[in-house]
């Protein structure tokens, strides 16, 4: 990765980054920073960035750390830091976007964060409610309640065992073992990621996809969770925050739509009077890469376009 493509954190750790930009003639109407899901990376947003950039809008996103290129030189993939780990990423999140709207003088930002990244997008506004103006939660899912607190009794336990870097196999299967329930003949454990099999297909050939993450992520990632479907956090926001709430209807991350639709009554209660609920039929988790894709590309545009004073 060229050092141009390097972000310096406060911390000292250096995280990769992909910015796209439109082309020469095409004026810049505003930006969108995107935070990529667990057990990926942001170069799989690069067709979406491509399509917003024909239309003004610049994309911006960090590999966030432990994957894609900002793997540690341990070579551990799937792991945040040794303690307050979520606290850490989402500030990276927030001094990168701080970086890139400085540097292109961005009058507008706006902030989409898909599954994993949903919760750092939801947890990143609440502590700086004045900096975006508007936010796309998208593939994301409700409070786990006792499922949850199970869930971080487990990976503390796992931690103090094995070490936070340890493989999160049980936590791995205890989340995902039945995310392909309820799809007939699944021909591989990811086709609940989408309807469209040469999509699938390409993130299981991604040697940075896929990959099974470690405990002491496992329970940064629930206490992400928690922290993001407060009332008491949602109540932190402006009233006046445009929110869209995108998921597939298929997507047993937003529990087939019931959990997702519990967020936006979870915004709802908080007072937030501009929130939008999408719920793609027929479409699973990753619905930038759907079958049914373009509309949903055209209803996030036209949603940035309607909340921006430049697009």
């Amino acid at each position: 990765m060229p050092e141009k493509n390097l972000f310096i954190c406060s911390d000292g750790q250096k995280l990769a980054y992909n910015l796209w930009m439109p082309e020469a003639g095409i004026e810049v109407h505003g930006f969108l920073q995107i935070i990529h899901g667990m057990a990926e990376h942001s170069a799989r947003y690069e067709r979406f960035a491509k399509f917003l950039n024909k239309k003004g809008i610049a994309v911006f996103a960090l590999d966030l750390r432990g994957h894609g290129k900002s793997v540690g030189p341990d070579g551990t993939k799937g792991w945040f830091a040794e303690t307050d780990g979520w606290s850490r990423v989402a500030d990276d999140c927030f001094e990168f976007a701080n970086f890139i709207t400085s540097k292109y003088a961005a009058s507008e930002v706006f902030l989409l964060g898909h599954s994993m990244g949903s919760f750092l997008a939801r947890t990143v506004m609440v502590r700086h409610p004045d900096f975006y103006s508007g936010v796309i939660i998208m593939g994301t899912g409700a409070d786990q309640g006792i499922v949850g607190k199970i869930g971080k009794a487990i990976c503390r336990r796992q931690v103090r065992k094995k070490g936070s870097k340890s493989p999160g196999e049980l936590m791995n299967k205890l989340s995902f073992g039945s995310y392909n329930k309820g799809i007939e003949d699944p021909r591989t454990p990811f086709d609940w990621l989408s309807t469209d099999r040469a999509e699938v297909d390409k993130y299981i050939k991604d040697p940075d996809c896929g990959f099974m993450c470690t405990n002491g992520f496992f329970l940064d990632l629930l206490e992400g969770i928690e922290f993001a479907n407060s009332l008491q956090n949602a109540d932190k926001l402006h009233r006046d925050l445009p929110l869209l709430i995108i998921s597939g209807d298929r997507d047993p991350v937003g529990e087939m739509g019931k959990g997702v639709k519990r967020v936006y009554n979870l915004y709802r209660s908080a007072g937030i009077a501009d929130v939008t609920l999408e719920l793609m039929p027929g479409m699973r988790h990753e619905i930038l890469n759907e079958n049914g894709r373009p509309e949903v590309y055209e209803i996030i545009l036209n949603w940035l376009e309607k909340h921006s004073t430049g697009i």
